[in-house]
């Protein structure tokens, strides 16, 4: 085994072991009036075991040498949960399952122990199990909250979102309004699911619902705008989009190509020229990108459209399509001085090859299309 590697265990067993220290060493000092010499050296053993880089006979040493009691669960609980974090679940598992098979254990102990193996399991991929276990702890007071919130990331894994409403709706009243955006999300993705199989009705029903949960749910208003667009309802579709101008303006950049073609379908060309000229957003996507600036040429010229992409790329940062076509302006030498042309060059190069357009405010995750749910933090409508 090379050095690095070496050095790449011994300083995680090097935390493992002093967190054990402390949490021992307080169990040690209850039991100061019992005869613990064994203990200590079964202790020293299964450390030396660790360092040593031999987890498994530390664990069968740790469950063999200490007497599971009111006294030690502690440690064994701390032990299977610093096993889990860092990656090593099947031991965390193991130690949780020999924990729950104690007969001495209190009933609070026996749950916490439950507790601990379903966060096992859960991050094992065993979500069934898992949420045996979740469903088992609902029933206790104490777990209620921990285990509908586990039951919760299943069925959200698990694209099950009418159970995921549903127990959501579960948690106690005076909290029941912090999940508000979460169960409107769900609602929002039912209907999206009904759009695409053209069940327009049952869609329709599931976005009213999206919005008695949360009123200000933009995401619903966007796809109550795709709903009537689908129908060829084009001046409903462009009421709500354009109310989103507004209310999440950089929600307003994903219906602009839209937004044009309502204009078209309806004729209305002096329409499409006042919401160019009143629309600061930009489109992200390629191909509404494309749409825009030809339109926008159309409309205003050249020069202009050029002038608003700059604006907006100065503005908002970079977005691909519009570094894309900046970068090809430059590159054909439309732009006069020449340390500017290499400065704006070398910058737009950068920015073309960065490829993120929207940013998640809970945890700064990049992603280059819109998502609601962030893939990084598990956080809902949270990227601009």
């Amino acid at each position: 085994m090379s050095l690095l590697n070496s050095i790449n265990w011994i300083w995680p067993a090097l935390a493992l072991a002093f967190s054990l220290g402390v949490i021992v060493s307080r169990a040690w000092q209850q039991r100061r009036e019992r005869s613990h010499d064994s203990v200590n050296q079964e202790y020293f053993k299964g450390l030396n075991f660790l360092l040593n880089e031999q987890p498994d006979k530390a664990i069968e040493v740790f469950i063999k040498a200490l007497e599971v009691d009111s006294e030690t669960v502690e440690l064994h609980l701390a032990l299977g949960g610093l096993f889990r974090r860092k990656g090593q679940v099947d031991r965390a598992t193991r130690i949780h399952q020999n924990l729950i098979a104690r007969p001495s254990l209190t009933e609070e102990q026996r749950l916490q122990a439950i507790y601990e193996l379903s966060q096992d399991y859960y991050k094992a991929g065993l979500l069934d199990r898992a949420e045996n276990l979740y469903l088992e702890l609902k029933e206790s007071p104490a777990f209620r909250e921990l285990a509908l919130e586990g039951l919760c990331n299943i069925y959200q894994q698990e694209k099950d979102w009418k159970k995921a409403i549903g127990v959501c709706r579960l948690h106690k009243r005076n909290t029941r309004s912090k999940y508000a955006k979460q169960i409107s999300h769900y609602w929002c993705e039912l209907a999206e699911r009904s759009m695409q199989a053209d069940a327009y009705e049952e869609a329709r029903k599931f976005l009213r619902s999206a919005l008695a949960e949360d009123r200000t749910a933009a995401r619903a208003v966007l796809l109550r705008g795709e709903l009537h667009f689908r129908q060829a309802n084009y001046q409903k579709a462009m009421q709500l989009w354009q109310s989103l101008s507004v209310t999440r303006p950089v929600l307003a950049g994903l219906v602009i190509e839209k937004m044009m073609r309502c204009y078209q379908q309806i004729g209305d060309d002096a329409g499409l020229k006042q919401y160019l000229f009143a629309t600061d957003a930009i489109p992200k996507s390629d191909k509404a990108f494309d749409v825009w600036r030809h339109s926008s040429t159309q409309a205003f010229g050249k020069t202009d459209t050029f002038n608003r992409i700059v604006t907006a790329f100065q503005a908002e940062g970079p977005s691909g399509p519009a570094a894309e076509y900046l970068f090809s302006i430059v590159n054909q030498g439309q732009l006069d001085q020449e340390i500017q042309k290499q400065l704006i060059k070398d910058f737009l190069n950068r920015a073309k090859k960065r490829k993120i357009e929207y940013t998640c405010a809970g945890c700064g995750f990049d992603v280059k299309a819109m998502y609601w749910l962030c893939p990084n933090c598990g956080e809902w409508d949270s990227f601009s």
